[in-house]
C-alpha cells in the first residue's frame, strides 16, 4: 500500500503539470485554433528526439562491442603470458641440469659461429670468379673504367684476405692462387686498357676528354690506396719499433737513435711498394712522346733535312694543343704542359746533335735553315707563356756548336779569300777618282758591304749565340784586313806607285774610322 501511494501521487502530480502546461499553451478560448500546429510541432520534436536517441544508443552499442573485443584480446594475451611464464619455469628447470655441460655448450656455440663465418667466406671466394668476369666484360665500355677499377680493387681485398687465412697451409694457398689467376688476367687487361688511354693522351684530349679524365682518376685513386697501405705499414713498423724501445735488450749496446717519424716511414714504405700508377703515368707519357719523335730522329734527320725540319715544326705546333686540350684534363700538380715542353725540347736537342754530327755534310744555307728553325721554336714557346730562359734551352744547350763552328769557319775562310782577292785586284787595277778629284779603291767598301750582308743574314735566320759568334768572326776579318793594308804600306813607294798610295791614304782618312768602329 505504501508503494502504490507514491505512484498515485506521482500520477496526480503529472496530471496537474499537464493541465498547467495546457493552460499555458491555451490561455484563451481563441487559442484552441492553434491546436493543430501545436500537435505538428510536437510530432517534429518527438521525431528529432527519437533520431537522437537512436544514434546515441547505436554509439553506445558499438562502444560496448569494442570493449568486449578488447576484453577478449586481453584474455588471450594473459593466457599467452601465463604459457610463457610456464615455459620460462620449465627452461629454468632444464638449465639447472645443463650447468655441468657449460664448456661443451660454449664450444658448440663457437663452432657454429665459425661455421657461419666460413660459409660466408666461401660464398665470397666463390663469387670472385664471377665478379672478375663481370669486371672483364665491363672493360669494353670506357664509361665503366672507374667502376671496373673499384670492382678489381674489391676483389684484391678478398684475395688478400683469403691468402692470409690460408698462409699457414702452403698447399691450400697454392690452390687459391691458381683460383685467383682469373683476377690477375683481368687486372692485366685492365691495366693494358688504362695505359693505352694514357699513351694516347694527345688524341683522347681532343676527341674524348672524358675518357682521359676517367683514366687519370683511376691513377689518382690508386695513389690514394698506395698511400693508405704505406701508412698502415708504417704504423705497424712504428709500433714494432716502439715495442723494441720499451723492451731493450741488455746483451748488446748500440747508440740510441730516435724513432722514425710516421711521415718518414710512409715515404720509405712507398718507395718500391704499391703500384706507383703516377710514376707509370709519367713513364707512358714519355714513351708516347718518344714514339712521336721516332721517325724524325731515326729517319728524317738522316735522309732529308727539309722533311726533318717540317716534321719538327709540326711536332712543335702540337704544344699549343697540349696547352689548350691536354693540360685541362690533368690535375694541376702534374704540370703536364711543363713536362711535355721539357720532353719535346730534350728530343729537339737530340735532333740538333744528330744534325751537328753531319755538320760537314750540310751547306751554309742548310745550317741557317736549322738555326732559323731553332729561332721559330724558341718564339713559339715564348708565345705559349714559357719562360724565356727555358725557351732558349735549345739554343744554349751546345747541341748546335758543331753547326755554328762549321758555318763560322767557312764564312771566315771565305771572307779572308775575298779580301785577299780584293787586295790583289787593287794592285792590278788603277785607283778611281771622286767628283772632287780624290783617289780611292773600292776594296774597303766592297769588304764592308759583304761583311754587313753576312751579319744581316745571320741576324734574320739564327740565334743570338750564333750572331755573337759571327760578330767576333767579322771583327777578326776586319783586323786581318787592316793588318794586310798596313803590311802593304810598309812596301817601298816605287813598288806601290804614287796613285795607289794616295788612294790608300784616302782610305785611312775616310774609311779607317768605319774600320775602327767595326
Amino acid at each position: 500500500m505504501m508503494t502504490m501511494r507514491p505512484q498515485e501521487d506521482l500520477g496526480v502530480e503529472a496530471k496537474k503539470a499537464a493541465v498547467r502546461e495546457v493552460a499555458k499553451l491555451l490561455p484563451v478560448p481563441e487559442s484552441l485554433a492553434s491546436i493543430a500546429s501545436i500537435k505538428a510541432d510536437y510530432a517534429l520534436r518527438q521525431q528529432a528526439n527519437d533520431a537522437q536517441l537512436s544514434v546515441t544508443v547505436t554509439t553506445q552499442v558499438e562502444q560496448a562491442q569494442a570493449g568486449i573485443e578488447a576484453l577478449s584480446a586481453s584474455q588471450k594475451t594473459i593466457q599467452m603470458l601465463q604459457q610463457n611464464f610456464l615455459l620460462i619455469d620449465k627452461l629454468c628447470q632444464e638449465c639447472q641440469t645443463l650447468i655441468e655441460n657449460h664448456d661443451q655448450i660454449k664450444l658448440l656455440s663457437n663452432a657454429r659461429n665459425n661455421l657461419n663465418t666460413t660459409l660466408k667466406d666461401i660464398e665470397g671466394m666463390m663469387s670472385i670468379s664471377v665478379e672478375a668476369s663481370e669486371a672483364r666484360d665491363s672493360l669494353g665500355d670506357d664509361r665503366e673504367l672507374v667502376h671496373t677499377f673499384e670492382r678489381l680493387t674489391a676483389l684484391d681485398g678478398k684475395r688478400r684476405f683469403a691468402l692470409a687465412a690460408a698462409s699457414s697451409h702452403k698447399e691450400e694457398a697454392g690452390k687459391l692462387r691458381e683460383y685467383f689467376e682469373d683476377v690477375d688476367r683481368t687486372w692485366e687487361k685492365f691495366e693494358k686498357t688504362l695505359w693505352g688511354h694514357i699513351s694516347n693522351f694527345f688524341k683522347l684530349a681532343k676527341e674524348s676528354p672524358h675518357t682521359l679524365v676517367r683514366a687519370l682518376r683511376v691513377v689518382e685513386m690508386q695513389e690514394v690506396l698506395d698511400q693508405q697501405q704505406a701508412e698502415e705499414a708504417a704504423e705497424a713498423e712504428g709500433a714494432g719499433a716502439m715495442a723494441s724501445i720499451t723492451k731493450p735488450r741488455r746483451a748488446t749496446k748500440k747508440p740510441l737513435t730516435p724513432p722514425a717519424s710516421p711521415g718518414f716511414l710512409v715515404k720509405e714504405k712507398m718507395q718500391g711498394q704499391g703500384k706507383c700508377y703516377k710514376d707509370k703515368c709519367y713513364e707512358y707519357i714519355r714513351k708516347s712522346v718518344e714514339a712521336r719523335f721516332d721517325k724524325l730522329l731515326s729517319k728524317f734527320v738522316f735522309e732529308d733535312l727539309k722533311v726533318a725540319l717540317e716534321d719538327g715544326r709540326s711536332i712543335a705546333e702540337e704544344l699549343a694543343d697540349i696547352y689548350d686540350f691536354v693540360a685541362p684534363c690533368f690535375p694541376p700538380r702534374y704540370e703536364i704542359f711543363q713536362l711535355t715542353v721539357q720532353l719535346y725540347t730534350e728530343r729537339f736537342i737530340q735532333m740538333l746533335r744528330l744534325l751537328s754530327d753531319r755538320a760537314n755534310e750540310l751547306s751554309n744555307i742548310e745550317i741557317l735553315k736549322v738555326t732559323g728553325w731553332v729561332v721559330e721554336y724558341q718564339d713559339h714557346l715564348i708565345g705559349l707563356g714559357v719562360d724565356q730562359s727555358l725557351a732558349q734551352v735549345c739554343a744554349e744547350s751546345g747541341a748546335m756548336d758543331p753547326l755554328m763552328n762549321a758555318y763560322v769557319e767557312r764564312m771566315q775562310a771565305t771572307m779572308q779569300k775575298w779580301y785577299t782577292n780584293i787586295l790583289e785586284a787593287d794592285k792590278v787595277h788603277p785607283p778611281k777618282k771622286t767628283d772632287d778629284g780624290k783617289l780611292y779603291t773600292p776594296a774597303a767598301v766592297d769588304l764592308f758591304r759583304i761583311l754587313g750582308e753576312q751579319v744581316q743574314i745571320v741576324q734574320e735566320n739564327s740565334t743570338d749565340v750564333m750572331l755573337y759568334r759571327i760578330a767576333l768572326s767579322v771583327i777578326q776579318v776586319m783586323v786581318d784586313f787592316q793588318a794586310a793594308e798596313r803590311q802593304r804600306l810598309e812596301e817601298p813607294v816605287t813598288e806601290i806607285g804614287l796613285e795607289p798610295l794616295c788612294a790608300m791614304v784616302g782610305f785611312i782618312q775616310d774609311g779607317g774610322i768605319l774600320l775602327c768602329e767595326g
